[in-house]
């Protein structure tokens, strides 16, 4: 009841009037886990360009110091002369592999490849030195193993090719007698031509061998690689779920059982059995004495009264809660007069849990439930846009979903606890005191303590829609600070690197979590709509191309 704490109205269950979560500075839930941890592609990406570097500048050496050393080589000269040409040809090739590999920006597959097709008819020249049986073949074997560990499977398959091409068809022209073998190192004339096929033919098969062993060895890596990212998503999750409940135990230790006021009469109801505690207030479960209707009254306590601040608040609470009337937001049933003994409000009293309930069990909701509930809450929303409420404080813990009266019927999803609710002054803007609200699901402005707006809650109301189809808080920090900037400078990690979703799904949550109120969505019912062709990737292409303009500027966060 007191700040900075909010008081749920209405429950069933466990957890049934629990305080809600404090909405600032202390125990904060936090993801210590989320440490920046790159995902396998990044990992292999960045392997890539160093493998790339080291290769150009090793080639570099190795082929200055072959030009230095090949005057005083003997061998026929002609050959000498085109192996001479063949590793100028292959500085040039290596420069061009330094110059790509040495931005990571600039770094391309499509660039990598012109070095990789360019390099089999540079090695042609200097294996027709050597000799094709000579010791380029360990070479050959060293560009085979390095392209398969090191590269995707299109440069390891034209490095393969690339490699087998000159040993194949020089030693099949030499073997045949269409070229005359001028190699330094050659077979004996006795050796007849087709045991000279039989070897070609051999080494052609032993360079196939090295490329399948090396590519196994790659998918083990790879696969090792996913395996450590699936461990510590899985972690992460697992740590984000669990400070939730942690702070759903924290309320319900505070929930239950009499108290000072059970079985008083407070106006027209007789108190029952607590249902949520809080350090200024108490919620009890209330019987109508006349017409034996049920309700969930929320009272202040006595010794707080002298707070001018809890019941400031609680007075606005109870003005902002008559004036919303809307299926989608708790009801008000009554508001204490000046009579009472205590400040009291009596609402309606809710059967069923609350999104933070539901999502703990299920892990993760189906995009049409999750369409439901932004339809719902948006209109929620909006009548409390049209009173000149912003709710502020918008999260799972604050949605409730309400048993529907007859079986059969759809439950019906309901906003709770506007007690850190902002309402409008007389000149029209929103009155902002301090950081207020849960910062997972707060918005940028919120977060800066700048003005806030009905476009604030659907922030949140994005970021609820992020939680329920992914599974995961849309953001996460190891510390209060850490997590506040990341609502204000960065946006999540995109929606469908962390579960299987269309690619319109990243456009529609993209607008809906745009750092920008004027960015975002208008109301909660263009979301919903949004969304719900986002599910069938249908979006049409003037939101497309919004969405695409906000991720140029704040892209998502690679996973």
């Amino acid at each position: 009841m007191g700040e900075p704490n909010t008081v749920t109205v209405a429950d069933s269950g466990p957890s049934q009037g629990l305080e809600r979560a404090p909405s600032l500075t202390h125990s904060l839930p936090t993801d210590a886990s989320a440490l920046p941890l790159p995902s396998p592609e990044t990992v292999l990406h960045r392997a890539e360009v160093e493998q790339s570097r080291r290769t150009a500048i090793a080639g570099l050496a190795f082929n200055t110091l072959a030009l230095v050393v090949l005057p005083w080589l003997g061998g026929d000269a002609d050959a000498k002369h085109l192996c001479g040409l063949a590793l100028a040809g292959a500085e040039l090739n290596n420069l061009w592999l330094l110059f790509v590999s040495w931005d990571e920006k600039r770094y391309r597959e499509s660039y990598l490849l012109v070095y990789f097709v360019a390099a089999p008819f540079l090695n042609a020249g200097v294996i027709y030195y050597l000799g094709v049986l000579g010791a380029v073949l360990v070479m050959l074997v060293l560009n085979i193993y390095t392209a398969c560990l090191g590269y995707g499977r299109r440069v390891a398959r034209v490095t393969l090719v690339g490699s087998i091409a000159p040993v194949a068809v020089l030693g099949t022209l030499i073997a045949l007698g269409v070229v005359r073998d001028r190699g330094l190192i050659k077979l004996s004339p006795d050796v007849p031509t087709f045991a000279r096929l039989i070897v070609v033919a051999a080494l052609s098969a032993f360079l196939v061998a090295v490329y399948s062993q090396a590519r196994a060895a790659r998918a083990l890596m790879v696969s090792s690689l996913r395996e450590r990212d699936d461990a510590v998503r899985r972690a992460s999750h697992r740590e984000a779920l669990f400070l939730e409940a942690r702070q759903d135990l924290e309320r319900a230790l505070q929930n239950g059982g009499l108290g000072r006021f059970t079985d008083q009469t407070l106006g027209a109801w007789r108190l029952g059995a607590v249902i949520g505690r809080g350090a200024m207030g108490e919620v009890y479960e209330a019987t109508h004495a006349e017409s034996g209707a049920q309700a969930a009254v929320k009272l202040l306590l006595p010794e707080v009264l002298g707070h001018a601040d809890a019941v400031r608040r609680f007075m606005r609470e109870m003005k902002i809660a008559a004036s919303l009337d809307s299926p989608h937001v708790v009801r008000v049933i009554e508001v204490g007069d000046e009579s009472a003994p205590l400040p009291y409000l009596a609402m309606e009293r809710l059967r069923g849990e609350d999104l933070a309930q539901v999502l703990r069990r299920e892990g993760r909701l189906g995009p049409r439930v999750v369409v439901d509930i932004v339809r719902q809450l948006g209109k929620g929303l909006a009548a409390a846009s049209k009173a000149g409420i912003v709710h502020r404080d918008l999260k799972p813990q604050n949605v409730f979903k309400n048993d529907p009266a007859k079986p059969g019927d759809p439950p019906v999803w309901k906003i709770l606890d506007f007690g850190v609710a902002t309402l409008e002054d007389h000149s029209g803007a929103l009155t902002v005191n301090k950081v207020v609200g849960t910062p997972q699901y707060m918005a940028p402005e919120q977060a800066r303590q700048g003005t806030v707006d009905a476009r604030t809650d659907l922030h949140a109301l994005g970021a609820i829609a992020y939680r329920a189809l992914t599974g995961h808080p849309p953001f996460k920090g190891r510390d209060f600070g850490e997590l506040i900037a990341a609502v204000m400078g960065a946006m999540p990690v995109r929606p469908s690197a962390l579960v299987k979703l269309p690619a319109d799904v990243d456009l529609a949550l993209a607008i809906a979590l745009a750092k920008s109120p004027d960015d975002r969505f208008g109301t909660g019912d263009q979301l919903a709509d949004v969304l719900e062709l986002a599910l069938v990737n249908q979006l049409p292409d003037n939101v497309r191309d919004r969405a695409a303009a906000l991720l140029s500027r704040q892209p998502w966060l690679n996973p």
